[in-house]
């Protein structure tokens, strides 16, 4: 099969790495090519792979409306779109992986009636009049909607008559996250922690919905019920300007504020990116992902494959990754009394924590590249089926069928934990 996998930026983040995990699993058995902007480390990523890459030109498009960047954004589409057609052109595609819902807009006008489009939904769109659109969009012009978890498909799907979207789970890298090759980082050295102090860490992008700031409320309430931890904030601001949804930069800001006001600056560690993720969390006694929402959460199927329990927020996809004192805990976003209460349970149990940092192993192992692409296919097949159906009817019915077998994959997922 001809894929031809587009991304709106080459900026980087969980859908950029979810992308390349794809390309890992489908490249033995499939012709690929990449569509997407210059710069920036996804371009890299895909020139070392040795793929061939299409331009697309940049674009910010929002999902708010706004009298200026709204129009700018329009015409920054109509530009990708034409390029997106083009590059599917040459490369004689048959079908089109938009990787985000913005790519997804990319192909939704030109390509409708000439290549068929599978859309990767890492996020579902806002509840606002601009986010229905946008879906509705999706849904009219996509063969494929192609969710990264239960709860996003939910979302994705609440409100339509007939559902659009299928779960597809992520994949993580099982070679570069094991324990028995990667030696933990040196972090108590490099950021001068005492050898006896327990450690956590957050390994997220910097942005209020990652919800750093319960992390760190969490690390204060530990510190004064005695608990000698410190916290690793490891990410940077991944998004910023004046078309993303948060104003990041202002997020960073206030939480470092936030750790001078609760006393615990020489206890909160604000690492910035790195690229030894591996071994940043071999180095963890815990890791948390309190976000607000959270789509899938990369990092903490990562950190179960290292051996590190994660603490998860009981709203989002957690739940589906994570089991509530099997494997990790599953906790309520907003509550640092809770968090803190579960970390301090957690680390004063050693052998308890020793046992569940196996079950997380074990729980990790289902995020598998071959299984990841294996699904994708199907989905992709039935997009081109779907393109070639001509009566609403059939397309409808083929689009329940491969729902139906993409939940059963030929290699059946474990149950989590």
């Amino acid at each position: 099969m001809r894929i031809l996998l587009a991304n709106h930026t080459s900026r980087f983040s969980g859908a950029e790495v979810s992308l390349l995990r794809l390309i890992e699993g489908l490249q033995p058995d499939h012709d690929l090519a990449v569509a997407c902007p210059a710069g920036g480390m996804l371009t890299e990523a895909i020139e070392r792979i040795g793929l061939d890459r299409y331009e697309l030109p940049n674009i910010d498009i929002s999902l708010r409306l706004h009298p200026l960047h709204t129009s700018r954004g329009l015409l920054q589409l109509a530009s990708a779109s034409r390029a997106l057609a083009r590059a599917a052109k040459h490369f004689r595609a048959e079908v089109i992986h938009a990787n985000t819902i913005r790519t997804g807009l990319l192909a939704a006008s030109p390509l409708r009636s000439r290549v068929p489009v599978v859309v990767r939904a890492h996020e579902h769109p806002p509840a606002t009049p601009v986010g229905r659109s946008v879906r509705a969009v999706i849904v009219h012009s996509a063969g494929a909607v192609a969710a990264v978890s239960d709860y996003t498909t939910r979302h994705f799907n609440e409100g339509l008559r007939q559902p659009a979207a299928m779960r597809v789970y992520n994949s993580i890298d099982h070679r570069r996250l094991d324990p028995a090759r990667v030696a933990p980082a040196p972090l108590r050295r490099e950021f001068g922690i005492p050898p006896g102090a327990s450690l956590l860490g957050e390994i997220a992008q910097i942005t209020p919905w990652k919800n750093q700031e319960t992390a760190v409320r969490a690390l204060a309430l530990l510190r004064r019920a005695g608990v000698n931890a410190h916290l690793m904030i490891v990410g940077e601001v991944a998004f910023a300007g004046k078309r993303v949804r948060y104003d990041n930069q202002a997020y960073l800001a206030s939480l470092e504020r936030l750790v001078r006001a609760l006393g615990i600056a020489d206890a909160v560690h604000f690492a910035g990116q790195r690229q030894d993720i591996p071994a940043v969390l071999g180095a963890l006694d815990l890791s948390l992902l309190p976000s607000w929402e959270e789509p899938f959460g990369l990092a903490t199927v990562e950190s179960m494959a290292m051996g590190t329990p994660p603490l998860v927020s009981s709203v989002g996809a957690g739940p589906e990754l994570v089991v509530d004192g099997v494997s990790g805990r599953v906790l309520p976003p907003r509550q640092a009394g809770a968090w803190a209460r579960a970390a301090q349970g957690l680390l004063r149990d050693r052998d308890g924590l020793a046992r569940m940092a196996r079950r997380a192993r074990a729980a990790a192992e289902q995020y598998r590249d071959e299984i990841h692409a294996y699904e994708m296919v199907q989905v992709y097949e039935a997009a081109i089926r779907f393109g070639r159906s001509t009566a609403r009817g059939a397309a409808t019915s083929e689009r329940r069928r491969v729902r139906g077998a993409t939940g059963a994959p030929v290699a059946q997922r474990p149950a989590p934990g």
